[in-house]
């Protein structure tokens, strides 16, 4: 009795494997049901990607002013760098309508400079590597920095194009890669700081000032410079006006304390490199004598609190490093740093460092 019922037992036991073959087999033969992979419709060439995102409408609207919608549409492939609304509107840029004030050569170079015709993303770029250059459509190399690693071995993850930071990187595009910048790049193609200075009237006094005391013509050559500019309130502070520069006696004032304080030879820096220091070797400042001189500058930043938005500071002291501090000023209106300009940059400074009567020679 027993024997007969294992028997039932494995006898059904086959029927059902037998029925579940039978069901299998019949799937594997039926087609209809079946779908071949698409391409991911949502993944567009670079020109539709950014078309469709409303932080980007106003790059949108320079892109298509420009004339460059058909071509970042093309095959590529592409890397865009995508300045967000608000950052434009920091430019004082709210409305699409806005570009149609614009020198139209100039905004296709200038938005030009914000497209590369490659594929970057951002494990191309060197490990912590600093103002690395890559070519862009409009012609002019960029300088991207990238802090990966730091010295106690944590790992860091930002990135910066000419000064601007990366707000969202790798972003897939059909035709290559995008990344989502926190301001516009500012460059002045084939102007020299010099230049540069001369075309913005906000900064009158101190280009006269720098004539004034001979510190002018260097800043139309080859070498290079970061300018650290006060404006015109700015010396104002400190005591220094059109009038009253053009009343002084050139030969009672140490020029190169004066004027010369703001600036620094033979270095390119961008606001964002401090910030660059800071995460690869624990030191955001750089140190230096200014010429023929033994007063001792200090330049350093990062992301400054309470903002956590990029700003630098300068300090001076007399006597080397451990001299007496005579006075520090610090920058954190973004839009009007990283001014690139062929032989440097132009940062904006709303304080002025020294007042004439500590600038006398004795």
């Amino acid at each position: 009795m027993i024997f007969k019922e294992k028997r039932k037992y494995r006898n059904k036991t086959l029927m059902i494997l037998a029925i579940g073959m039978q069901i299998l087999l019949l799937a594997s033969c039926k087609h209809d049901d079946l779908t071949i992979a698409e391409p991911n419709e949502n993944i567009r060439p670079a020109a539709d990607f950014v078309k469709n995102n409303y932080e980007m409408r106003l790059f949108y609207a320079a892109i298509k002013k420009a004339g460059y919608v058909d071509e970042l549409n093309g095959t590529g492939p592409f890397t865009i760098l995508a300045p967000t609304d608000e950052a434009f509107n920091r430019m004082g840029v709210y409305s699409p309508s806005d570009f149609d004030k614009m020198n139209q050569d100039s905004l296709k170079k200038v938005i030009g400079y914000h497209l590369m015709p490659r594929k970057l993303r951002v494990s191309d770029i060197p490990n912590n590597g600093i103002d690395v250059r890559y070519a862009t459509l409009a012609g002019s190399d960029l300088y991207v920095s990238r802090a990966s690693t730091n010295p106690n071995g944590g790992a860091e993850n930002e990135l910066y194009f000419s000064g601007s930071e990366v707000l969202r990187q790798d972003v897939v595009l059909a035709n290559g890669t995008l990344h989502v910048l926190d301001n516009v790049m500012k460059p002045n193609f084939n102007k020299t700081v010099q230049a540069w200075l001369a075309g913005h009237p906000d900064y009158s006094v101190f280009v006269s000032g720098l004539k004034k005391f001979n510190l002018w013509d260097q800043l139309a050559g080859t070498a290079e410079f970061t300018v650290f500019a006060p404006n015109n309130e700015a010396l104002k502070n400190v005591g220094i006006t059109a009038a009253s520069l053009n009343a002084m006696d050139v030969s009672k004032y140490q020029g190169e304390l004066l004027f010369g304080v703001y600036l620094l030879y033979d270095r390119h820096f961008f606001v964002s490199d401090t910030q660059v220091f800071a995460r690869i070797n624990s030191n955001a400042s750089f140190d230096y004598y200014l010429k023929n001189s033994s007063y001792y500058m200090t330049f350093g930043g990062g992301k400054l609190y309470p903002t956590f938005k990029l700003g630098y500071g300068i300090s001076l002291r007399n006597d080397g490093p451990t001299g007496s501090l005579i006075n520090s000023a610090t920058s954190t209106i973004v839009a009007k740093n990283d001014n690139l300009c062929s032989n440097g940059l132009v940062h904006h400074l709303a304080d002025g460092m020294v007042k004439p009567e500590q600038a006398i020679k004795k």
